[in-house]
């Protein structure tokens, strides 16, 4: 289980900017073109879509539990994202 407030930590930890709605929509905007999205409800309490967010986020179960302990950082994730096809191998950030 993990709880909004949690979900929003690891939003915010990986640089996704915020869009506030009926939920708050978060997106991953990579050399201005967006590589993926997520929403968190608003509310209070245990989110009860872990699997959906962690999808969203594409990662694993070990990997969502790390962001939200706090060793899984931004730069992981961007690795991350490059092993996966998401973001090209030779795509750097400094570009």
């Amino acid at each position: 289980m993990i709880t909004r407030q949690e979900a929003g930590r690891v939003v915010r930890k990986f640089g996704m900017q915020e869009r506030k709605g009926k939920e708050l929509f978060y997106k991953l905007v990579w050399k201005g073109t967006t590589i993926l999205t997520t929403a968190i409800p608003k509310g209070r309490g245990p989110l009860h879509i872990r699997d959906k967010f962690r999808n969203q986020l594409r990662l694993d179960h070990e990997q969502l539990a790390d962001a939200v302990k706090c060793p899984f950082k931004e730069s992981h994730y961007i690795e991350h994202l490059k092993n996966i096809g998401l973001i090209p191998e030779s795509d750097d950030a400094s570009d």
